[in-house]
């Protein structure tokens, strides 16, 4: 596998999390993938520029792209042109297909190494979701998929959540509309549920994803031990606390999250097989 892959996050419906996947999922993996090298994050939407939330990462460098500029095919062949890991984040609505169409008119679609598709538990998020992964297998079917459950509330139980990936478990309600249903054999077990927990909320606090986070080296425990020895002021201590709860949910996200996650997107892009 090579260290400079190319990963592009797309959906056609709004506010499913599409950064998020971006900067907590995608490119700590490329990261990881890249000797821990900063990765190139391109951000195209002409309205949002959430990869700024992360200011204080050190995961990627970011640029935005105009998505209304008439040469957006030919800035696409120059980003591909790259000798680099990328992380390609796609606004939706409008923006969406305009840079699928882009991709395919350039033949930058060919050079795609995974596809990402972010979608909560609504009806309408499996609906764009297959329409989105129709048009991209139109336009290129050997392409790699992964669909991404997001703000999952327990991974345990994410097909009762996700009812609009799965299908009905219960056997209650057709599953005419379910993503599953749409699928080539080859992606149907294409997915990873993101879970959603109060350190995704924070982490942008701070400006970091959840794995750099998770990455800190930091002693919490003897900070508290000194300033409780010290009878320091109240809300220094709670301070410190708090930041000892950040770093160890952190740690366990990484662990029981993320981990798994890039362990599926490395057996998808091993055909299926784990490194």
């Amino acid at each position: 596998m090579s260290n400079n892959l190319k990963i592009a996050i797309i959906s056609s419906k709004g506010g499913v999390g599409k950064s998020t996947i971006s900067m907590q999922l995608i490119n700590p993996y490329l990261f990881e993938k890249n000797t821990q090298q900063a990765i190139a994050h391109y951000e195209f939407d002409d309205e949002n520029s959430d990869s700024l939330s992360f200011g204080a990462s050190q995961l990627s460098t970011r640029k935005q792209i105009s998505v209304a500029s008439p040469l957006l095919r030919e800035e696409l062949a120059t980003i591909f042109s790259k000798d680099e890991a990328m992380c390609l984040d796609v606004g939706g609505n409008k923006t969406t297909m305009t840079v699928i169409e882009a991709l395919n008119d350039s033949g930058m679609i060919n050079f795609l190494d995974l596809i990402v598709i972010p979608i909560l538990d609504g009806e309408q998020d499996g609906i764009n979701a297959s329409y989105t992964y129709s048009v991209l297998k139109g336009y290129k079917q050997n392409l790699q998929f992964l669909f991404v459950l997001n703000r999952a509330k327990d991974i345990n139980y994410i097909e009762y959540q996700f009812e609009n990936y799965f299908g009905d478990v219960r056997g209650i309600f057709k599953d005419t509309y379910s993503i599953s249903k749409n699928l080539f054999e080859e992606d149907k077990n294409n997915y990873v549920a993101m879970l959603d927990d109060d350190i995704i909320k924070y982490s942008r606090r701070f400006g970091l994803s959840v794995y750099e986070i998770a990455k800190l080296d930091k002693d919490f425990i003897s900070e508290l031990e000194n300033l409780i020895t010290e009878r320091s002021a109240e809300q220094e201590i709670k301070l410190i606390s708090f930041k000892n709860y950040i770093a160890n949910s952190a740690k366990k996200y990484e662990q029981d999250v993320l981990q798994p996650a890039f362990n599926k997107i490395d057996a998808i892009l091993n055909g299926g097989k784990n490194e």
